[in-house]
């Protein structure tokens, strides 16, 4: 990490790559941005205190899935794009596209096929889809390049296989944000293995679930309820978890299909599933 920094000024990468790259910020007024810190979160960690105690007019913006956990971090979380309202079936195609979703959904359609137009009688279209997709931008640049392929109609009627149709993304891009698999595939694979578990068992929640819900299903070998508590709030602090006011957690629709996938494939399938339907039936 240290490295990379200090070749990016052109400094010796070498065992003095440190020292050199303090001597070279001191006193200087910069900011740093560190980005995709989430697959060397530790390192970029212990570099930013490392520079922020001895050079007094640097700042550093990192973006990570999951906070460094440094001192003196302050964490702004980006939400999903702002979303038409689900009473958006009566507005037309200039309301719909006063919300950011919907806005970056046009641009990338138009980049696509260059004659798109969002009509007054596809703008609940739009709403609905942009709802589904729960305001990811990633999400929504992948549907919008399919409109060669399909216009809104056909989109929304295929994003139930939203794993397999968003596979589109610019050839230039890392390969992680390609397709919405890459992206989860990579989320998941920087997951310790007790959070892979615990992930894959939390798809068989088609809804909001409580800690206790989790629990209850999760904490079997190699997990137990202290663990999967844990695991909820890291999964949580990682945008693999959405905080559901008043409930508790919820998956997003992508991840769902994800881990519910991740859940079949393994063999924890039958007996998360049993316990699951346990739940549900001493609950109700």
């Amino acid at each position: 990490m240290v490295g990379a920094v200090a070749a990016a000024f052109g400094l010796a990468v070498d065992a003095g790559a440190e020292a050199a790259l303090l001597d070279y910020l001191d006193g200087r007024d910069m900011l740093i941005v560190l980005d995709n810190c989430e697959h060397v979160v530790g390192r970029a960690a212990a570099l930013a205190e490392t520079l922020l105690k001895r050079c007094a007019g640097l700042h550093l913006l990192a973006t990570s899935r999951e906070p460094l956990g440094a001192e003196g971090e302050w964490l702004f979380r980006l939400a999903p794009l702002e979303l038409p309202p689900a009473g958006a079936a009566a507005f037309g195609a200039q309301a719909v596209q006063a919300y950011p979703s919907a806005q970056l959904f046009v641009e990338r359609a138009r980049a696509a096929l260059d004659h798109f137009t969002l009509s007054d009688a596809d703008a609940p279209l739009l709403a609905a889809l942009c709802r589904q997709l729960e305001g990811l931008p990633l999400a929504i640049e992948l549907a919008a390049a399919r409109v060669d392929l399909f216009d809104l109609r056909g989109l929304a009627a295929q994003l139930d296989d939203s794993l397999d149709l968003l596979t589109r993304g610019r050839r230039t891009a890392p390969a992680r944000h390609r397709t919405l698999r890459a992206t989860l595939d990579w989320s998941y694979e920087l997951l310790p293995d007790a959070e892979r578990v615990l992930l894959r068992r939390l798809g068989v929640f088609d809804s909001a679930f409580t800690a206790a819900a989790a629990a209850a299903v999760a904490a079997t070998a190699p997990l137990d309820e202290a663990a999967v508590l844990a695991g909820l709030e890291n999964l949580a602090a990682k945008s693999l978890l959405t905080v559901a006011a008043g409930v508790g957690y919820r998956l997003l629709d992508a991840t769902r299909a994800y881990a519910a996938e991740r859940l079949a494939a393994s063999d924890d399938a039958l007996d998360s599933r049993r316990r699951h339907a346990c739940y549900v039936l001493a609950a109700g």
